[in-house]
């Protein structure tokens, strides 16, 4: 049974290590949450190691350029971990089949920011998927496509029967306020028209096994995972068998209706730990 707590410091003690969710742990999108910078702090003087973790587009630089921006300083986490940045090693490395069948053709779904995945690699970017080999979906949630256009470019891919890479498996986000589609909600629509899709980020095991790595593959039991969506924070800490805390207040709280808390413990996506805010 999924139990609450008040903060962080309640069950501190329990674990050594923790892995953070950034946008709606850490900030919106657009500023920290009230308590983030003195409970990260709390965190490093109580001793923990902290891994960042997100389903962020962008190489883990840029992620981190993004918060320092905000006034998150780097020394107040060890690590940070990003979609992006497993998406930039994956058409590197070209780890499995799939990857090695995707060419160096690219049909870039996405902006300029999140554009810096392709920093040093040999990909040439194609605007639409007729010259393409493959397609990155790197839609990071604040400028959706034109959906009519992009259906009939979706039609003519998967004709040609084009691989998609999706390098943020989020489905919706808040920036703020504002509710955006990220590029989960259009890759979903890929694989549901018949196309393949590979993922890169939460809940998908990979990114887990390098945060586990970059902790120095301590004791799973001596780990937290603290983030705010079900389909992708707690199913991935739940498959990676860590515990885990949900975090109502987030940017996916139009995941947790009252409806979803009153039964979450019959829900497929169990958090160990439920709280308000990030707070120590």
């Amino acid at each position: 049974m999924s139990k609450y707590i008040e903060n962080i410091q309640q069950i501190a003690s329990q674990y050594d290590h923790f892995i953070l969710d950034i946008f709606g742990v850490l900030h919106d999108g657009l500023r920290p949450f009230p308590h983030t910078v003195d409970t990260l702090k709390s965190l490093k003087n109580a001793g923990k190691q902290i891994c960042l973790l997100s389903n962020s587009p962008r190489l883990a630089k840029g992620a981190a350029d993004q918060m320092e921006a905000m006034g998150i300083p780097r020394n107040l986490y060890d690590h940070i971990v990003t979609s992006g940045e497993a998406t930039h090693y994956a058409l590197k490395e070209r780890p499995d089949s799939f990857h090695q069948g995707c060419g160096d053709q690219c049909w870039f779904i996405g902006n300029h920011i999140v554009a810096e995945v392709f920093d040093g690699l040999d990909i040439q970017l194609q605007d639409s998927p007729e010259y393409a080999s493959f397609i990155l979906n790197s839609i990071p949630g604040t400028a959706p496509p034109a959906r009519e256009s992009f259906i009939r470019n979706l039609e003519l891919a998967l004709k040609k029967n084009l691989p998609m890479i999706c390098s943020n498996p989020d489905l919706v986000v808040h920036i703020g306020d504002d509710l955006y589609e990220c590029a989960g909600s259009f890759a979903k629509i890929y694989e549901d028209m018949g196309g393949r899709v590979l993922y890169h980020g939460k809940p998908h095991t990979p990114v887990y096994r390098r945060c586990h790595d970059l902790l120095g593959n301590p004791d799973k039991s001596r780990i937290c995972a603290i983030g705010d969506s079900l389909h992708t924070d707690i199913a991935g800490a739940n498959g990676f068998g860590i515990d885990s805390i949900l975090n109502l207040a987030g940017i996916h709280r139009e995941e947790i209706t009252p409806e979803v808390l009153t039964h979450i413990d019959d829900h497929p996506h169990k958090p160990t730990y439920l709280i308000n805010r990030f707070a120590w």
